[in-house]
């Protein structure tokens, strides 16, 4: 039950919900199976790639709060939203934050660079990317190189930053994790600087068959047609 005196609004719809604690799971199998059962690994790196084909398509045809063109601010915007969420009255956003929409493409394109170099890597023994054969040994070799060392040196340390960037809004009274498990957040007193009317909305199904058909499709199709 409901205790709060401000208004729950639905933010993010289950797909989302379900994409984005997806995630912490698959990076730790993934390392988990490095170097040890790439079988498994490959097989990981195609629900991961499909995934992520999936929120990319998603933020062009989903719920409106999963929409690009919902959290992406022009520079000027996120220079101002940085300005004012370092004082007393800082912005409230239902969706990503202009600052939380920046690292949203941060860590998508950081997955897809994890990913795209895979598809090009070996181990120089049994297993090789399935597009291994498109480039020199050299480039597949660099790629190699930046597979491993990318993980560590790069992705970890944004999620890092994404983990004490949750942390410090918790601390300044914004519960980002409780909205990611229930999908609801609440509705200030001020109204949210990004809210939507979406009374009577209904989860539009016919767009995530469809997103979800080309995303598995296309993943399928790199790994056992290349």
């Amino acid at each position: 039950m409901n205790t709060s005196p401000h208004p729950q609004v639905k933010v993010w719809d289950w797909s989302i919900r379900l994409f984005h604690w997806s995630l912490p799971v698959l990076l730790f199998l993934l390392w988990r199976s490095a170097g040890e059962d790439l079988d498994r690994h490959m097989q990981l790196a195609q629900i991961l790639l499909s995934l992520l084909l999936y929120r990319l398509i998603w933020g062009f045809i989903g719920t409106p709060y999963a929409r690009f063109g919902h959290f992406l601010y022009h520079p000027g915007r996120i220079a101002g939203y940085l300005g004012a969420a370092l004082g007393p009255s800082k912005p409230v956003y239902l969706s990503h934050n202009p600052l939380g929409g920046v690292m949203v493409l941060v860590l998508l394109g950081s997955l897809l660079l994890q990913g795209a170099t895979g598809l090009f890597a070996t181990d120089d023994i049994f297993y090789t990317g399935p597009l291994y054969d498109l480039v020199s040994g050299g480039t597949a070799e660099q790629m190699t190189r930046w597979h491993k060392s990318w993980f560590y040196q790069g992705l970890l340390v944004l999620v890092g930053l994404h983990v004490l960037a949750i942390a410090l809004y918790r601390l300044r009274g914004e519960g980002l994790v409780k909205a990611m498990i229930t999908g609801h957040k609440e509705v200030p007193e001020t109204r949210a600087a990004d809210a939507l009317d979406q009374a009577g909305e209904a989860f539009p199904w016919a767009r995530f068959v469809l997103a979800a058909t080309l995303s598995v499709a296309a993943v399928w199709s790199l790994f056992n047609l290349a």
